[in-house]
């Protein structure tokens, strides 16, 4: 579905989550971002071991994920945008309403749920 066709509502994407950053609150934050993928016609949920390679996350103070915009043949498609930590269940809702709303750029998305790239990914001055 383009972005014209359906608006930015049904724009694919795939969201990767850490499936081992925070065992206390995986289960219930999982459910939510669950819930909401499945709203997404075309969107993608995997869950994985720790993104410490590609986020700057610490072990027990929520949940992190990337997602990423793509095609409908899954194709990238956009910037990667790091999310977390996720702590509650409310911090999912969000993510989930921004996910459903087609990941828009509109400031949508609190700056807190937006996670830093991990160190090694950062460009460092001389």
């Amino acid at each position: 579905m383009s972005d014209a066709a359906g608006g930015r509502r049904g724009r694919p994407f795939t969201l990767v989550v850490c499936g081992s950053c925070d065992a206390a609150a995986t289960g219930r934050l999982m459910d939510g971002l669950r819930r909401a993928v499945r709203g997404c016609p075309h969107g993608v949920m995997v869950s994985t071991g720790c993104l410490g390679s590609v986020l700057h996350c610490r072990s027990g103070r929520g949940v992190h994920a990337a997602v990423q915009p793509c095609g409908a043949d899954r194709r990238p498609g956009g910037v990667v945008v790091r999310l977390g930590p996720l702590v509650t269940e409310a911090d999912a809702e969000v993510v989930g309403a921004w996910l459903r709303a087609g990941m828009p750029d509109d400031g949508s998305l609190p700056d807190r749920l937006r996670a830093e790239p991990a160190p090694r990914q950062v460009a460092h001055l001389n």
